[in-house]
């Protein structure tokens, strides 16, 4: 259609006017029919799907006709400028610009609803796991959010192009190979976000726990998507790479039903038989009726003669995973254990050596009787002031030290 006929006025103008005026006809027209079509999508489609949807108890629904409207106005766009095409008779090379322009902006409307739609689904874990039946951590829901979407925005960028007339193949070629480029430089990167989602998935330790690993000990304070930060036990703040966590044993405290107690009592070997055999019965007994510690693991016997000691084996279960109140258990049984050994009368063993010194020969080389003779009387003089104190537990005084 000419804009010469559609405006009669512009016959007896001159030719300059009316070429200002055909070139911007058609943009006030554009923006004419982008104002009609907005208000036909608010007073028809919109207003009563609001209304719909404001009657339902979830508000699902809701969020998504929000999450659409954006969309539905990039739509308009696209279809007014498609219509303003059809309707005035611009040259072909400018009809085909603004129709391939036109689709372009309505695929793209299309994956902007796609993304939007997902950021409401994605972020309701439990709305996501009774429309797909998956059951996802919530800790992993923000990053499968931003990959999902940045696949979504790719694929839509590669229609839109191609839309457009791009050489999408070449294109995705070209960053195919600045992608391998990009991979190895950042595989220590790469490494640690599949380390954040095993992280996640296995759920190994979460924030608070406190954990034991060979690079660092102390409680989880943040996970995040390239390392986890620990607080030592020193205060101290270390963040460790999450690849290094999921390669490496990691030991979790916190998760603890049970803890063992596991100690070795040493006796001296002036104790007897009875003393032992009383001492071993009335701390198995002490054992089995303490209360959190589980009957049926307590194990007491005499295990092995030692170098210096009488050693009695003691191992049982308690049932407490709390440090605090297991140390506090630990300090009660082993107060009343003191108790049962000081009522038997035994001594605890400490590690001892006696030395035996016997006497010479009456037969003996003169020089070793010399030799002697010259050391006890070195022993009997006085000493000196700046000389130390003779040791009266030394062979020479013939004493025996255990």
């Amino acid at each position: 259609m000419n804009q010469v006929d559609l405006l009669p006025l512009l016959s007896g103008q001159p030719a300059f006017i009316q070429r200002i005026v055909i070139d911007v006809f058609p943009f006030v027209v554009a923006l004419l029919v982008i104002v009609l079509l907005r208000w036909l999508l608010t007073a028809i489609l919109l207003r009563p799907l609001r209304f719909i949807v404001g009657r339902s108890a979830s508000d699902i629904d809701d969020r998504l006709l929000d999450a659409s409207v954006s969309p539905l106005r990039l739509a308009v766009v696209g279809l007014s400028l498609f219509l303003v095409t059809e309707m005035f008779a611009f040259d072909v090379a400018i009809q085909q610009l603004a129709r391939t322009v036109a689709r372009a902006i309505m695929v793209a409307s299309v994956f902007f609803a796609l993304v939007r739609w997902f950021e409401v689904l994605s972020l309701q874990p439990e709305t996501f796991r009774r429309m797909t039946g998956w059951t996802i951590p919530e800790r992993l829901l923000p990053f499968l959010n931003t990959v999902v979407k940045f696949l979504v925005i790719a694929l839509g960028a590669i229609f839109v192009l191609q839309e457009l007339q791009f050489d999408v193949a070449a294109l995705i070629a070209s960053l195919g190979v600045i992608g391998i480029g990009i991979s190895l430089a950042s595989q220590d990167t790469v490494g640690n976000m599949f380390g954040f989602a095993a992280i996640v998935t296995d759920n190994p330790f979460k924030v608070g726990d406190f954990i034991t690993t060979p690079a660092v000990t102390g409680i989880v304070e943040s996970v995040g998507v390239r390392a986890t930060r620990v607080r030592q036990l020193d205060q101290a703040l270390v963040t460790v790479p999450n690849n290094l966590l999921t390669n490496a044993a990691v030991l979790n405290r916190t998760r603890l039903e049970k803890r063992r107690l596991d100690a070795t009592l040493n006796f001296t070997y002036g104790t007897s038989s009875e003393q032992l055999r009383a001492a071993v019965n009335a701390i198995r007994e002490l054992l089995q009726d303490t209360e959190n510690i589980d009957p049926e693991s307590v194990i007491v016997h005499f295990v092995a003669f030692n170098a210096s000691s009488l050693d009695v084996r003691i191992i049982c279960q308690v049932l407490l995973a709390d440090w605090r109140e297991f140390s506090a258990l630990k300090e009660s049984v082993f107060l009343e254990i003191m108790g049962i050994v000081e009522d038997l009368g035994i001594d605890f063993a400490f590690p001892s050596r006696s030395v035996y010194i016997e006497s010479l020969p009456e037969k003996a080389d003169d020089s070793e009787r010399m030799l002697r003779a010259m050391s006890a009387q070195a022993a009997s003089q006085p000493a000196l002031d700046d000389a130390p104190e003779p040791d009266s537990t030394s062979p020479d005084a013939g004493s025996t030290t255990a």
